[in-house]
């Protein structure tokens, strides 16, 4: 479906401050079960009330939801929307050549390499995807560059509707992309540079790493000294000299927050022997990471297991057009949601259109994933995985009323998104929307 009318709805109508009641509903809280004819009470664009004996204030705007279905928000844990609203030939290369770093000659980090890069200043408020994915019902994404780097990039997470990049994000960063395997290999490769193979890749990484160890080391240092210059200042000592400061690196912070877990490493990953070489070197410096595709995580699922890896499994309904995607399958998700593992799904859109996710999620319960396993990977596990669950996944009192209504099963094929709530706005009506041609 083809979304080209932006819904007029805005928040600076006072739309979010409206008391809404969805009545009468078969409520699919994905935290605590599920409610038959249950209502879901809305206050100030937020979740005020959650079950089957609510109590709608006077003054409430009702909608009769009988018969239907109401879910929360469908979030999309790995996707590069808003930049790329179709398919494009650079998607994966993203161009990949800008200076070696400050003084040149090699001082910073290699053009494989840019951490410093952040997807917040490319998010497009008014990007025709956005507006395909809240149609589809996706009202939460995490967005960020594509793969065709060994380190690409922060990433953010945004709800898809809204008038401003402002507004609309909701976790900035959200994670540093990293990428194994095909994408960066032949990226490079193809011109000569490095990495163009698995073990540069792994080279520029541990590098990258080793830098910003280095770099948080001098800067604990210098805090070091600058507290015991501050105390003999304090003492009254006329000689003291204040300690040289560490300059400012751009680049290498955003992995010092990876190394301090203040951000995750989002690593693209789909071959078993990339995955472990993640592993490894996760291991060795100590951070903390998502696998983002994750193929063949089912071929070593005890040593993901262990370390409590949440995966981003997906996506699987393109072709298998990469060497390192050849045993991609559906069953995946099920074999990781058996072993323990937290699981989301994706469709990496826009490789795969953003309005499929519900679709992969019903292929992954065809697959052998449970009905509430395949339900919260494209809810509050992808959630979870991009660090907001506090906010948006579930049916929950207090998080965003990011709601929609549905008539029938969200993990049936045929069924309908029919409207779609963010932050307690009506933003999609399947009864009033029409395509260009139709109005």
């Amino acid at each position: 479906m083809s979304v080209s009318n932006h819904a007029k709805a805005t928040r600076a109508n006072g739309a979010t401050g409206q008391t809404l009641a969805l009545k009468d509903a078969r409520l699919h809280t994905v935290s605590h079960g599920i409610i038959d004819r249950g209502t879901v009470l809305v206050e100030g664009g937020k979740i005020a009330a959650v079950g089957a004996n609510v109590k709608v204030p006077a003054g409430a705007t009702v909608i009769d939801a009988s018969g239907k279905v109401v879910m929360p928000g469908i979030v999309e844990a790995h996707c590069h929307l808003s930049v790329f609203d179709f398919f494009e030939d650079d998607m994966d290369g993203e161009g990949g050549g800008r200076p070696a770093g400050p003084g040149g000659g090699g001082a910073g980090l290699p053009p494989a390499t840019t951490p410093d890069f952040d997807y917040y200043w490319a998010f497009n408020p008014r990007s025709e995807s956005l507006k395909l994915a809240y149609a589809a019902g996706v009202t939460t994404i995490l967005t960020r560059p594509g793969s065709g780097k060994v380190i690409s990039g922060q990433d953010l997470v945004a709800k898809t509707w809204g008038r401003s990049r402002e507004e609309m994000v909701i976790l900035h960063p959200a994670g540093v992309k990293m990428a194994f395997g095909e994408n960066a290999k032949r990226n490079f490769g193809s011109r000569g540079m490095m990495p163009s193979t698995r073990m540069g890749i792994a080279a520029l990484l541990r590098e990258a790493l080793t830098k910003a160890q280095n770099y948080k080391r001098r800067k604990e240092r210098y805090a070091a000294k600058l507290a015991e210059y501050e105390k003999a200042v304090k003492g009254g000592k006329k000689d003291a000299k204040p300690p040289e400061p560490v300059p400012y690196d751009y680049q290498l912070e955003p992995l010092v927050k990876v190394l301090n877990h203040e951000l995750p490493a989002r690593v693209h990953a789909h071959r078993a022997d990339d995955i472990m070489t993640v592993l490894r070197i996760a291991d060795e410096f100590g951070f903390e990471l998502s696998l983002e595709h994750a193929s063949e995580t089912h071929k070593i699922v005890n040593e993901v297991k262990k370390r409590n890896i949440p995966c981003v499994v997906g996506p699987t309904m393109v072709s298998r057009g990469k060497v390192e995607t050849r045993e991609k399958t559906f069953a995946t998700p099920g074999i990781l949601e058996r072993a323990g593992i937290k699981v989301a799904i994706t469709t990496d859109a826009s490789v795969v259109p953003i309005e499929h996710l519900r679709m992969a999620a019903c292929l992954a319960y065809r697959e052998g994933m449970s009905e509430a396993g395949a339900l919260s990977a494209i809810t509050l596990a992808a959630a979870e995985v991009a660090r907001v669950a506090d906010r948006v996944g579930s049916l929950d009192v207090g998080k965003d009323a990011d709601l929609l209504i549905m008539d029938g099963h969200p993990l049936q094929f045929r069924t309908s998104v029919l409207k779609t709530f963010i932050d307690g706005v009506e933003v999609f009506d399947r009864a009033t929307f029409k395509e260009d041609w139709e109005r």
